[in-house]
């Protein structure tokens, strides 16, 4: 007699780390909330190193708190918004004229699908900082 085998189903980090994206009601629409994808993270370049940029000079182990992320993101509001509205598919205006506390929850929803994805960048640069040595004083050259 046969059996039927089950597959284990994964682990609920397992899910959230194969499926990041959430979805949530804002304003007047539903929206996903997903990760930016290697070529999209291209397009927005200039988007995310204006923010790992800052993040690295906020850290010096990769831990960010709620207050750091906002503040980095208040220095680059225009950033912000681009990266905001590109993961949850809406246009800029949209993201732009959300009401505080909507515009709160796609941030921090925001920052839960893609932490990862920046926090990769910010301890890479940290170890590429740790690791280029700095220059004490005038290279010598021989006589």
């Amino acid at each position: 007699m046969a059996r039927k085998v089950r597959r284990p189903q994964p682990a609920a980090d397992e899910l959230v780390v194969l499926q990041p994206n959430r979805t949530l009601p804002l304003g007047d629409r539903t929206v996903t909330v997903r990760e930016i994808g290697f070529f999209e993270s291209l397009k927005l370049h200039d988007a995310i190193a204006a923010l790992v940029a800052d993040l690295v000079e906020q850290t010096d182990d990769g831990n960010i708190d709620l207050g750091r992320l906002h503040r980095i993101c208040a220095q680059h509001p225009a950033a912000t918004i681009a990266l905001l509205a590109q993961a949850c598919d809406q246009p800029a205006d949209w993201v732009q004229a959300l009401s505080g506390a909507h515009g709160d929850l796609l941030l921090l929803t925001f920052w839960a699908v893609n932490a990862d994805f920046f926090l990769q960048r910010v301890l890479a640069a940290l170890e590429l900082r740790r690791t280029v040595p700095t220059a004490t004083g005038p290279a010598s050259s021989p006589p």
